[in-house]
């Protein structure tokens, strides 16, 4: 897990998210860096998937020099432990390892998720400073205090506050709700596990098809019933997401996100094994669902469910880069929910990104949507049977979908205009992005699936979201450009049919 490729991959995703820190040094000689550290791997303990810490890297994840051999030795798994230990109790689970990279020693740290939830500080994190005013010319400093709890907050390392809780909380109940979806799994051993499943489905009732069953028997239930074209099961499965979606009350994401992972497993299933007919269905419940707001929300909890929708969406349209599936790309792309609400962003994606934007759900220290659909990913196996959850290939085709998102919308003679779209992409790193448009302007077949045949149209859109990009990726060092890389096929295209090259 904690190899050469992987800390490079991390170090390519260009900034600091709430699962990644940067930190130019840390030398747990000195105490202030030893507890400084400790606070960061406690915070990293209440997210969902864990976090990775780097040291040896700038905040924008280009290496530098500083870290020595005695540094290194430090890191010893079993003496970090040790220093952990005097702060925060067990269960702790870490990894560290160690690279060069670029000439630059580097240290990896992984902190997996705590079963608790959260970790309560068992005493203060004490060092002393200098202050020439003070007895004996130091006095104390404290990086944290006994009893408090620390959480991630976009990038930064703080204090829990009520909203915290309440998410930690509801990740904790939501963990124990997936566990007792197991046991129900179990306990209707007779009726639902994988031999009956495989070897006896006339005798499956309909209703055993839910979304409540746990992941791993819904994804193979889900396969097994398309391989053997039974349909009422899986159709009655979408009609009654639909239904139940509506119900869930607007504070209960992790419920709703529960639900979607389920509907997104059946699209990402039948896009896996080309059951277009079941990833248009899938995909079509997933509209419905973005149509209808909670029960009594508010217009924040609102758009945070159809941000929750958008990313799952986003993981969709990652796979479907992947492999290749141009059309499947084209209809996650261009759907266009019903309802007045919708009469002026007709677009579902462009919808949800922009009144996310605007309601700052996406600005730092937040996760973009692409960081948000990544992490959709990692919790679905099905969206990633090419591929391992930690798969760089995974932010690459988020990157790409997200600028097929960009052509097919200001392709679209429908769509209401620019300034609706935002290149998401452009925040990541050039080389992540740049092959799906050199593909496009060599292959016609795919630009004829995915915007028809108007040249014209497609080379405006390209240098729109070109100009786009290199606007809003200069503030992260992340896209640069089609004049910056000069790629001969992308630049011939735009020059002979862009209308202003």
């Amino acid at each position: 897990m904690l190899t050469e490729e992987k800390l490079r991959s991390l170090l390519a995703e260009g900034c600091e998210q709430s699962c990644l820190d940067f930190k130019t040094m840390c030398d747990l000689s000195h105490t202030y860096d030893v507890v400084a550290l400790v606070k960061d791997i406690a915070a990293m303990l209440g997210n969902d998937q864990g976090g990775y810490i780097i040291i040896g890297a700038a905040d924008d994840g280009t290496p530098v020099t500083g870290l020595t051999r005695r540094h290194l030795e430090l890191f010893d798994e079993s003496r970090l432990r040790v220093k952990i230990a005097k702060y925060i109790t067990e269960p702790l689970e870490f990894g560290v390892a160690r690279h060069t990279i670029d000439g630059c020693p580097m240290v990896l740290l992984y902190v997996a998720a705590s079963p608790r939830g959260f970790h309560i500080f068992t005493r203060n994190g004490e060092y002393e400073i200098d202050d020439p005013q003070a007895k004996g010319g130091k006095r104390k400093g404290f990086e944290f205090r006994r009893g408090e709890v620390y959480v991630r907050r976009g990038t930064s390392s703080v204090v829990w506050e009520p909203a915290d809780r309440e998410r930690l909380i509801a990740a904790i109940v939501e963990r124990q709700k997936e566990q007792w979806r197991a046991e129900y799994r179990d306990e209707m051993t007779a009726l639902i596990n994988v031999r009956l499943a495989a070897h006896n489905l006339q005798q499956l009732p309909a209703a055993a098809m839910t979304w409540r069953l746990d992941a791993g028997a819904f994804d193979e239930l889900a396969l097994e019933l398309m391989r053997r074209h039974d349909d009422i099961p899986l159709r009655r499965a979408l009609l009654q997401a639909i239904i139940d979606a509506a119900e869930i009350p607007s504070s209960d994401l992790a419920e709703l996100g529960t639900l979607l992972n389920r509907m997104t497993s059946i699209a990402a299933l039948a896009l896996t094994y080309r059951q277009d007919h079941w990833f248009t269905e899938a995909v079509t419940a997933l509209v419905r669902i973005y149509e209808s707001p909670a029960p009594t929300a508010d217009q924040l909890s609102a758009l945070q469910r159809r941000l929750l929708i958008a990313a799952h969406a986003y993981a969709l349209g990652a796979q479907a880069v992947r492999a290749k599936d141009w059309t499947a790309v084209r209809t996650l792309a261009d759907r266009k929910p019903q309802g007045p609400e919708f009469d002026y962003y007709r677009n579902w994606l462009r919808h949800a990104i922009l009144h996310a934007s605007r309601a700052n759900l996406l600005d730092q220290p937040n996760v973009d949507i692409i960081g948000r659909a990544h992490n959709v990913i990692r919790e679905s196996p099905a969206l990633h049977t090419d591929a391992p959850s930690d798969s760089d290939r995974l932010l690459d085709s988020l990157c790409r979908f997200d600028a097929l998102t960009g052509i097919v919308f200001l392709t679209d003679p429908d769509g209401s205009g620019s300034p609706s779209y935002h290149p998401n992409f452009a925040r990541y790193r050039h080389h992540r992005t740049e092959p799906i448009f050199v593909a496009l302007v060599g292959d016609p077949v795919m630009r004829q699936q995915l915007v028809g045949g108007n040249d014209q149209r497609f080379a405006d859109a390209m240098i729109t979201i070109d100009a786009m990009a290199r606007q809003a990726g200069f503030r992260y060092d992340g896209w640069e450009g089609f004049a910056y890389t000069n790629n001969p096929a992308v630049m011939t295209y735009l020059a002979q049919h862009a209308t202003n090259p």
